[in-house]
């Protein structure tokens, strides 16, 4: 059976608004709405100029979430934030792309503006909730508390100021004085949505019945929070009233469509209650593009990856057997299908199909492109130059970059001048390419044309990476 916890859960989420809060490190760039009106053209090729950067891999993922492919969105996601970009920056450019969060200025300039502001105004709330954020920026846990006491005194009951506070004071070691300031909070102020919330916490587990009261109160007082509907369905299944508690936790999912909790949640329900995973998946999705770190006892990365391979097999294999061809469910909108597809395409060459795996390389899912790319490489010959040529000039960056593998493995030092050329290209994807290329298969000559760039790489990232690669 599904057990939630609710007060830790909302303990939880105390440190999830002290993340919320943090400055975001995106830095400059596009707005949101210049970023929505890109091609899918211009995002691909923005990817490869800034391949180490985690905004363009967060762009596109938007892209295609918007456009209906969440699978798709996942798995870009993922690719990056586990192999490709630092994790901060992952996390900050998520936040400015799909939660439209814009960067903050905690500089020395803008605390002094905001200093000069609140002594302008020291009744203005805004101004002290933003200088209560610059100084949690910077660990400052002390002026912190300063400006959120001043928020709180201004705004009494805006729970947000108070959760801070009790978040600051969890940072600072500080745990029973920090429960003591929410339950204060749910005393001065039981009828507000967070005073149930408190209230039904701290009952949960110990006194359900009164706990289901107490949200049955909750429901009626704000028939519109899905939050409160959610935790009446987890009250339900308990009572193993099953049928009841989904209609609670679908109804509640509709209603909160940005409650990360509600949505991985309602996935775990169906995943592990109702075992109907296409509908757990669902619901998985929707929690991971919320937050990709979202979590219910196993992060739902974890679930999303282990279901859909599950099903994409079982599919593929359907699919199979009713005589679908290959070359099409290379072309299925979920990744993990056309991997399959395409992998097992690749077991048996067809000259015909060399046009297909052409297609393939400018897949958006990097899994697809690399087996596509791998069987060209493995069964072409020199008859294939005239293609590798033009793929070598193609005007996706991600096939001219794919190109390099294939014509040191067919060119070998012949391919040594173009290679060279591809290092002193902008895009960081065709440096990342051909450096790769070098040093798999360029041989000792290969690792030292590698060396001999390295004094004139200047991305750091890049860097790095030769230097990791060159050392024994």
């Amino acid at each position: 059976m599904l057990q939630l916890n609710l007060f830790m859960i909302y303990r939880v989420a105390l440190l999830s608004l002290l993340l919320a809060i943090l400055p975001s490190c995106a830095g400059p760039g596009k707005s949101i709405a210049q970023n929505n009106q890109r091609s899918l053209e211009q995002l691909r090729n923005q990817l490869a100029m800034r391949y180490f950067d985690a905004l363009p891999h967060v762009e596109l993922a938007k892209y295609f979430r918007d456009e209906g492919n969440r699978l798709m969105a996942f798995y870009i996601l993922e690719t990056a934030r586990r192999h490709r970009v630092d994790e901060k920056d992952f996390d900050n450019a998520f936040r400015a792309v799909f939660g439209g969060a814009q960067p903050i200025d905690y500089s020395p300039s803008a605390e002094e503006a905001l200093l000069r502001e609140h002594t302008r105004d020291p009744k203005a709330v805004d101004t002290a909730v933003k200088l209560a954020d610059l100084y949690i920026s910077r660990k400052d846990w002390t002026k912190a508390k300063d400006y959120i006491s001043k928020a709180i005194g201004l705004a009494p009951d805006n729970f947000e100021n108070t959760a801070a506070l009790a978040a600051v004071l969890r940072n600072e070691g500080k745990t029973e004085e920090a429960e003591r300031v929410i339950r204060e909070y749910a005393s001065k102020y039981p009828e507000t949505p967070e005073g149930y919330r408190i209230r039904v916490g701290e009952l949960f587990e110990k006194e359900p019945g009164r706990a289901k009261i107490l949200l049955l109160e909750a429901v009626k007082k704000f028939p519109k929070n899905g939050e409160f509907l959610f935790d009446l369905g987890t009250i339900l299944q308990r009572e193993n009233k099953l049928q009841e508690a989904e209609a609670h936790f679908v109804r509640a999912a509709e209603m909160a469509p940005n409650s990360v909790r509600v949505q991985s949640w309602t996935g775990r329900f169906f995943h592990k209650v109702k075992k109907d995973d296409p509908r757990a998946l669902d619901y998985y999705l929707n929690a991971y593009l919320l937050d990709p770190h979202a979590y219910e006892s196993e992060f739902v990365e974890s679930r999303i990856q282990k279901i859909n391979a599950a099903l994409a097999e079982a599919e593929f294999e359907r699919q199979l057997k009713n005589g679908v061809p290959i070359t099409k469910l290379v072309q299925d909108p979920n990744p993990l299908m056309a991997s399959i597809a395409v992998e097992k395409m690749t077991d048996k060459w067809e000259p015909a199909h060399l046009k297909t795996y052409l297609d393939l390389m400018g897949h958006d899912d990097g899994g697809v492109r690399w087996y596509a790319t791998m069987a060209i490489e493995k069964y072409v010959d020199r008859s294939f130059d005239a293609t590798l040529k033009s793929l070598l000039k193609d005007s996706d960056l991600r096939k001219r970059g794919l190109a390099a593998y294939i014509a040191i493995h067919l060119w070998k030092q012949e391919s040594f001048d173009t290679l060279r050329s591809m290092l002193r290209e902008e895009a960081q994807l065709l440096r990342f390419d051909a450096i790769s290329a070098l040093m798999m298969e360029g041989g000792p000559e290969g690792r030292n044309i590698v060396l001999d760039h390295l004094s004139r790489e200047t991305d750091p990232r890049i860097k790095k990476l030769i230097q990791s690669s060159l050392t024994p």
